[in-house]
């Protein structure tokens, strides 16, 4: 029964550490707008668009600043048309992003309390395993979505939003134009990295534990 509690542990844990790291990516991702300035270069989004590179920005900057969680911004295009329901949309996301933020605190405080029954048992391989499972869950995660990009978007779309909003006219809402999906697919591999290498981090902070202990 101890064995299969551990186990438990261990994969909640391993859970809970990857929510962590896609977060961290997510705001890194928000706040780090030269990321996005990369792609319209790479895409050549001036040129597929029609959109000057200053109306680009413009625009891009103003839909990040209003995603921001918890900022009182409300949302506004400064040079690019906008329906209402495209706005219900980024309310939505916004609203996602607000609550990703408070599930964070949560986990952090759950977190928290796991290790530190783990330090008092000395148990510091728990690590170890933790990157172990955090890795392994990252890579099924994302053989799923590598199998199919397109398919995976939309179910995630359809998980998240009771409506289909998402689904953008590029009459309505020409922001979509400069939002293409190959962009959505580098986040996601972004997101990806960041998982990794924060479960590599864990591994190397249970060696660390481990040196000083000898």
């Amino acid at each position: 029964m101890k064995i299969f509690f551990n186990y438990i542990l261990t994969i909640f844990t391993s859970i809970l550490f990857n929510y962590i790291f896609v977060f961290i990516a997510v705001i890194f991702l928000l706040f780090n707008k030269n990321f996005y300035y990369l792609h319209i270069k790479y895409l050549d989004l001036p040129k597929n668009t029609g959109y000057s590179l200053d109306n680009i920005i413009l625009n891009y900057n103003a839909m990040i600043d209003y995603l921001i969680p918890f900022s009182d911004k409300t949302f506004y295009l400064p040079s690019l048309p906008y329906s209402q329901e495209g706005k219900i949309h980024f309310e939505e996301v916004k609203d996602i992003f607000n609550t990703m933020s408070l599930i964070c605190i949560l986990i952090a405080i759950i977190l928290t309390l796991i290790l530190y029954y783990y330090y008092k048992k000395k148990d510091s391989i728990f690590l170890k395993k933790c990157s172990i499972s955090s890795i392994i869950i990252t890579i099924f995660i994302c053989l799923i979505g590598y199998i199919n990009f397109d398919k995976s978007f939309t179910i995630f779309h359809k998980i998240f939003f009771n409506n289909n909003y998402w689904v953008f006219d590029t009459k309505k809402d020409p922001i979509i134009n400069i939002l293409p999906q190959e962009f959505f697919r580098n986040c996601s591999i972004l997101i990806f990295i960041f998982t990794v290498i924060g479960s590599i981090g864990l591994y190397l902070i249970y060696k660390l534990i481990n040196k000083n202990l000898k």
